[in-house]
């Protein structure tokens, strides 16, 4: 597979960023637990934030698609309105399954970092990449303490 040029990585992470964001608000509206929505609420936050933080970088290299999302972030929202209503509202379906979306952040995030990405983006998108971390640590650490209830 061919190595992607600075733009196609900004705007891999720019439109997984946005498929984040919709995905965790998608989830927040699900779930009836309050540290989960919370959590959820923060998750699409950042998001959001890192989306608008990247985009001007991805400008100066020829400028950012202005995609709506991907369709397969667009399936997965859909399978969780599916698998809330086939489990009867079960929040940590729910959960699991924004964790399981959340994955391919943080991989975009690692490949990015280990790809070729300039000096003037890198440092933004490696302090990013070690957020996203951290908030799909505290899911982990959420998903370990609804577990133990």
């Amino acid at each position: 597979m061919p190595e992607l040029n600075p733009r196609e990585i900004l705007n891999h992470l720019i439109e997984t960023c946005k498929d984040g964001e919709r995905g965790f608000r998608h989830a927040a509206g699900l779930v009836t637990h309050w540290a989960m929505k919370s959590e959820f609420t923060h998750a699409a936050d950042q998001r959001a934030r890192f989306a608008t933080d990247l985009l001007p970088h991805a400008h100066r290299f020829g400028g950012a698609a202005t995609g709506d999302g991907t369709a397969a972030a667009s399936m997965h929202r859909q399978w969780m309105d599916v698998t809330n209503r086939l489990s009867g509202h079960n929040d940590r379906l729910i959960l699991t399954e924004a964790r399981r979306g959340d994955s391919v952040t943080v991989l975009a995030f690692k490949s990015a970092v280990e790809g070729a990405l300039p000096a003037t983006v890198r440092d933004l998108v490696e302090h990013e990449y070690a957020e996203v971390c951290r908030t799909h640590e505290r899911l982990d650490e959420l998903d370990r303490l609804v577990q133990a209830n």
